[in-house]
């Protein structure tokens, strides 16, 4: 009996045959079968366990690799041709093959972009790893990013619109659905693109494929703006009730929750006497003074939404 064949004694159940309990599992065939009579009861079994022969003298036992990524064109499936010129034991290839093993290399990278959509990835999930970085969010957010981007490319989405501006828009979609605070002005910073164009492929996006969006919860923008201002918790409390009134009025219905945010806490400030101006305010949550002052006009003129 070698070491991918296993006897179950301690298992419950018998041979449907023979009635007999000498049941053996055997890893290298995949089949779970009766020592008594050779019926076999499983095939196919997968093998989860450590590999049995992998590596120099089989000592390297892990079923380990690269993991698979929807943010990769290949899935990170394919293999890529080391840009070293050594061979796989570190020794240096000779210079009589390194223009052959040029051309290999350029053949390879050149099958991996056989077909356009295969280029189209490319650029995509380049400028979504990029974007990762700016906006400094984990690799679940960028995953889900690229799901979402990948099944807008499906329905034609793309057609007729800036690759870059439905990758932004699908980050800003993860963004939501992860309950990660980024708004659509730290997305158009961060990427270059502007902002009208981002939420134009965003409509596009969750209405063609009739996503459900989270509502966002804005005191956690109150929360985010005030740690950039170093705001007393005072202030932040304040701003926190003066949101929650203005939600209750139904005040804050298709307005940038930034926006109100960022309103809530200068009205806050103005009652405390702060200190902080409307631009520091706007400057610290991503968006212009105009919006600041025109959302702290609207909280102002409804008595009912002060404390």
């Amino acid at each position: 009996m070698n070491s991918n064949t296993v006897l179950n004694s301690n298992l419950k159940f018998e041979c449907q045959r023979c009635s007999k309990k000498q049941i053996i599992t055997d890893l290298s065939i995949g089949e779970i079968f009766c020592a008594s009579c050779g019926f076999v009861i499983d095939e196919k079994i997968e093998n989860l366990g450590y590999e049995s022969g992998s590596g120099d003298n089989q000592k390297d036992t892990r079923r380990t690799g690269a993991p698979i990524t929807l943010s990769r064109n290949d899935f990170g499936l394919s293999t890529v041709i080391s840009s070293e010129n050594t061979d796989v034991h570190g020794k240096s290839i000779p210079f009589a093959f390194s223009s052959t093993v040029k051309r290999i290399r350029i053949q390879d990278a050149r099958s991996r972009l056989a077909k356009r959509s295969d280029a189209s990835f490319n650029v995509a999930f380049d400028f979504l790893e990029r974007l990762q970085d700016k906006l400094s969010v984990s690799d679940s957010v960028k995953e889900t990013a690229a799901h979402i981007y990948r099944k807008a490319l499906e329905r034609k989405i793309t057609s007729g619109r800036s690759i870059y501006s439905v990758v932004a828009a699908s980050m800003y979609i993860a963004c939501r659905n992860t309950h990660t605070l980024r708004n659509l002005s730290d997305i158009a910073t961060a990427t270059n693109i502007k902002r009208t164009n981002i939420a134009q492929s965003y409509r596009a996006i969750v209405k063609q494929l009739d996503l459900k969006i989270p509502l966002v919860n804005q005191s956690d923008f109150i929360l985010k703006i005030s740690n950039n201002l170093k705001i007393s918790a005072g202030t932040k409390n304040l701003a926190i009730e003066i949101l929650k009134k203005a939600t209750e009025l139904d005040m804050i219905a298709g307005r940038d929750p930034a926006g109100m945010a960022s309103a809530s806490i200068y009205f806050s400030n103005v009652v405390r006497h702060d200190g902080f101006s409307q631009i520091q305010i706007a400057n610290a949550s991503g968006i212009t003074a105009v919006t600041v002052r025109n959302r702290f006009h609207e909280l102002r003129k409804n008595p009912n939404s002060q404390r």
